[in-house]
């Protein structure tokens, strides 16, 4: 059975509770890359650049090579093909744990309240499924 270490469910953790974010991460690295900010060259004259010429190229390669952008991407993509297979009381338990800017219940109060039909240990079962499945996605399972 792969495991996930202690750090790396902290670091998945962290990333669920982004989740609710990600869209508005992505636009504005988007918008970094569309209009960067300019310094004002006071250097009049000066050698030739070795930039391309064409500022649409440039600006395409620029998105398309951006790391921070690629794992935004990478990130939201794993959680929703995670999210589309998981079980109703797995997403309620995900969504009401990570999604949630203040959570308001925890395992116990979602099965007290009715929100999930299932045992404590089963509901204990599904989160860390989901967070193998998400780590598995994400390529941070450990092998051993």
């Amino acid at each position: 059975m792969n495991t996930i270490r202690s750090g790396t469910r902290s670091r998945i953790e962290e990333t669920l509770r982004d989740y609710p974010n990600l869209d508005k991460y992505i636009s504005e690295r988007n918008k970094e890359l569309r209009h960067p900010y300019r310094e004002s060259d006071e250097n009049v004259g000066g050698g030739k650049s070795s930039k391309i010429s064409k500022p649409q190229e440039q600006m395409i390669i620029t998105i398309e090579a951006d790391k921070r952008l690629a794992m935004l991407e990478r990130e939201k993509e794993a959680i929703d093909k995670c999210l589309i297979v998981a079980s109703d009381d797995t997403k309620t338990i995900i969504s009401e744990l990570y999604f949630r800017e203040h959570p308001y219940y925890r395992i116990d109060g979602l099965i007290l309240n009715g929100m999930i039909h299932c045992s404590r240990a089963q509901a204990f079962r599904l989160k860390h499924e989901f967070l193998n499945n998400l780590a598995n996605e994400l390529g941070l399972l450990d092998p051993y």
